[in-house]
């Protein structure tokens, strides 16, 4: 049975409305191989391309998980990580290879951001590919509807939304 048969449906909450989606458990890790981890995705991946200083260096291209949906399973003792200018974000890379294959980004830091070429073959479907201006990040984030959203469940947006709702009552 392949990978992108093994489905776990789910239902998510993306700009108000609720969607079934189907998560497969996607795995990868850095170059020496020194770093492994497995992530609950989806088989289609919704990839940002940022032009922030750092992400144009290392030419980042990610897509954002809760936490709760990535397991690091080997080389906690071999990575490291940089941060710079307000360091929300946190640049982990493999110490032996300099393979960032996730970090934490400052738009979610509640999740992980994943590059989806450290991803083991077989269990991505599709790759849409969003550009994020990185350059104006505080305009980029306001106008983006639901970039926060993504590093949460459903239950989690729900439960923000109604207590939101309730405070300003």
């Amino acid at each position: 049975m392949k990978a992108l048969d093994k489905y776990i449906p789910v239902l998510l909450l993306v700009d108000n409305k609720v969607i079934k989606m189907d998560l497969v458990k996607h795995t990868g890790g850095c170059h020496c191989g020194a770093v492994r981890f497995q992530v609950w995705s989806s088989p289609d991946l919704h990839v940002f391309h940022c032009n922030c200083s750092i992400c144009t260096k290392k030419q980042n291209h990610h897509f954002i998980v809760p936490k709760n949906a990535f397991t690091l399973l080997q080389g906690l003792d071999n990575l490291t990580t940089y941060t710079f200018n307000t360091h929300v974000a946190q640049h982990t890379f493999c110490k032996t290879c300099g393979v960032q294959s996730f970090y934490t980004p400052r738009s979610n830091p509640d999740g992980y951001g994943v590059a989806p070429h450290c991803l083991d073959p077989g269990t991505v479907r599709s790759v849409t590919v969003e550009n994020f201006c990185g350059d104006k990040w505080e305009e980029s984030m306001q106008a983006h509807r639901n970039i926060r959203d993504m590093s949460r469940h459903a239950s989690d947006t729900a439960h923000n939304k109604n207590t939101d709702t309730v405070a300003q009552e």
